[in-house]
């Protein structure tokens, strides 16, 4: 029957949301994860972050490549007054009537190493003269190359071809260790869920059994094999699991509307969690842990994308705090006429060279001053980034060595719990036959009722500790492979 409700789920998972009134589904935590990962709104999130980061390298690598532009104005009327100088000084007005239209295609290349750009370009304008003498002319550029260097620049894209891909291998990977901390928010709400539901099994077993326990009591009593005191202990115990039973179905609704709404499903029907596999005492060791780790976990390209920056930085404020010079170069051909053909005839050089220089003369010491805040902020970056490390290289071993120890932990509670339970079955015929106390079977009650929430909590803990690696590696132990999504 489990296999039949395991079925009937997956196809329900492969339809979309999970639609029912008034049904009971199992839910295993693999069918979690994969609600969680097709669903769940952190699994959402981390997928259009990785998709923005995807588009802004898509941008990056468009800045290094050509570029090709078609503008013009088609066309630009004029019919105004305008001011213009006389030659005995004084100013007049000229009427303006006439309609431009221009076409430019280029296509610009931009020189990472050197900073500048290049492009070609071919430009042709029209204008027409309106009025009474009418006329047509034409200025063609054929063909022009013009060149484009800032001196003393920081080198941007030169920084960004060394940054961008680091920050999208970044990215890809803690796409991945995204999603391995969405399934550690399902196990996390799943496990709530299920120790709720084991807390309400629990209750009702004592409910059924004070209600034993008491009516056998008042028999015992009338007969006095037992005392009016462990009558009413009894008595209390029963009020008590009545009372308990209210307040764990309470707190069972909660975590079902909890993990309904993390997995975006309806709560109309009722999710019945199946206690998961203990995981076997796999094979994993701290050498092989760090190799991973070192290999696959984001925390590497993280700290090689803020070294760079902090370099990038430092190289711009050394970059802006003295001399500034640009240099400008266009050069072809150009031609003009009062028809088109007759425009590309007879074409003329066109040359364009221009060169701008800034110096500063006195800045009170700020271009130094950044360039000393830059340098600072780069060892406080390094500090920072050296302490992640340690801090990344302990958590390794803590949680190679949790995971190890979580193991055996699940075994011994599974003996406590088989033991736990023994002890409270014989206890309880043992007061059916009269030969133990109130106080006893209470105790053997309590240390059962432990020793199952025990179970859980330390198979909660295996499963996170096992998915906690997964995160740190990036790697799938169970099918020794890396983890891809």
């Amino acid at each position: 029957m489990k296999y039949l409700y395991g079925l009937f789920l997956f196809l329900w998972i492969g339809s979309g949301d999970i639609r029912c009134e008034n049904t009971t589904v199992l839910l295993t935590l693999q069918d979690a994860f994969k609600l969680a990962e097709n669903q769940s709104l952190d699994a959402l999130v981390a997928k259009n972050t990785i998709l923005s980061a995807y588009w802004a390298y898509r941008n990056y690598r468009a800045e290094l490549l050509p570029n090709v532009t078609l503008e013009g104005t088609l066309p630009a009327l004029n019919r105004s007054l305008s001011a213009y100088l006389k030659e005995d000084g004084t100013y007049g007005f000229i009427k303006n009537n006439y309609v431009t239209g221009d076409l430019t295609l280029s296509v610009t290349q931009n020189i990472p190493f050197t900073g500048g750009y290049f492009s070609v370009q071919s430009q042709l304008q029209r204008i027409d003269q309106l009025g009474e003498n009418h006329t047509t002319g034409y200025l063609s550029v054929p063909f022009s190359f013009t060149y484009n260097q800032p001196l003393f620049t920081p080198r941007l894209l030169h920084w960004a071809m060394r940054i961008e891909p680091e920050r999208y291998k970044e990215a890809r990977q803690q796409y991945l260790v995204d999603m391995e901390g969405v399934y550690m928010n399902t196990i996390h709400y799943y496990f709530d869920l299920l120790l709720a539901k084991v807390n309400l099994d629990i209750a009702e077993i004592n409910r059924t059994n004070a209600h034993t326990l008491y009516d056998i009591a008042k028999g015992k009593r009338s007969i006095g094999l037992i005392s009016e005191n462990d009558l009413l202990q009894l008595e209390l115990n029963k009020i008590n699991a009545e009372a308990e039973i209210i307040s764990v179905k309470q707190n069972y609704d909660n975590k079902l509307l909890t993990l309904c709404n993390f997995l975006r499903l309806e709560n109309e029907e009722e999710i019945v969690p199946v206690l998961p596999e203990v995981l076997d005492n796999r094979e994993i060791s701290l050498s092989e842990v760090k190799g991973l780790a070192y290999h696959n976990n984001p925390l590497n390209h993280t700290i090689a994308r803020r070294l760079l920056e902090a370099r990038m930085r430092i190289d711009e404020a050394k970059a802006n705090r003295g001399l500034k010079a640009d240099i400008y170069v266009s050069v072809g051909y150009t031609g003009s006429d009062l028809t088109l053909p007759d425009s590309y005839r007879n074409l003329q050089d066109r040359q364009i060279v221009s060169l701008g220089v800034k110096v500063p003369i006195l800045d009170w010491g700020k271009g130094k001053g950044k360039v000393k805040l830059a340098e600072s902020e780069q060892k406080v970056v390094e500090s920072q980034l050296e302490q992640a490390r340690l801090n990344f290289d302990q958590n390794l071993v803590l949680s190679v060595y949790q995971f190890q120890d979580q193991t055996q932990l699940v075994h011994l509670a599974q003996q406590a719990d088989s033991i736990a339970r023994l002890r409270y079955d014989t206890s309880f015929q043992t007061f059916l036959m009269g030969t133990i106390n109130v106080l006893d079977i209470n105790s053997a009650q309590v240390e059962r009722d432990n020793a199952r929430r025990k179970l859980i909590h330390e198979l909660y803990l295996s499963w996170l500790c096992y998915y906690n690696l997964r995160q740190l590696t990036l790697y799938d132990f169970e099918n020794r492979k890396e983890i891809e999504h």
